[in-house]
């Protein structure tokens, strides 16, 4: 009887290994279609005559390896001190690779901290593509340091963001 329970369960287990190997490609194919991301991002205010909030340039090193543009939607000051900003970033891949989020931010001064540094949270969502982003979606977390974002240093060339970013993009393929 014990001979008959222990092939009941090897047979069972055969069967068990059968099914979840012939589920893997499935889920590989997924695996395949997202990447998890993280790295590190510079962008520093620019001179911007035709962008009434700002915009900065950089880049980012890490998984998504860009050049950065950022044009600052909308900029408002809360009773905490706090800093709520919107605003659409263009990172460049490649030639033809682009990614395109929208994004959220809080800027929070850090009290110790030379005037006009802050904790930097934002929140980037893709909105779109080109080349091998085109459909693609994910949310990427930024954060880090703002660097003179006001007060008497504060401006083109001086006002810069130094952060980390960590996400999950997914391409359409």
């Amino acid at each position: 009887m014990k001979r008959r329970t222990d092939m009941r369960q090897l047979t069972m287990l055969g069967v068990m290994c059968l099914a979840a190997f012939s589920l893997a490609p499935f889920a590989r194919a997924d695996d395949d279609r997202c990447q998890d991301a993280k790295g590190h991002a510079v962008e520093t205010v620019i001179p911007a005559p035709n962008d009434p909030l700002g915009r900065a340039l950089g880049s980012a090193t890490g998984d998504l390896k860009a050049a950065i543009s950022s044009l600052l939607t909308s900029l408002t000051p809360q009773a905490n001190g706090s800093i709520q900003a919107t605003s659409l970033d263009v990172w460049v891949l490649g030639p033809q690779d682009i990614l395109i989020f929208t994004c959220k931010t809080t800027l929070t001064p850090i009290p110790v901290a030379p005037v006009g540094t802050v904790s930097d949270s934002t929140t980037y969502t893709v909105s779109g593509g080109t080349g091998a982003f085109a459909g693609a979606s994910g949310v990427v977390q930024l954060t880090g340091t703002g660097f003179n974002v006001f007060g008497p240093k504060a401006g083109p060339g001086s006002t810069y963001f130094d952060v980390t970013y960590k996400g999950n993009i997914c391409r359409a393929k």
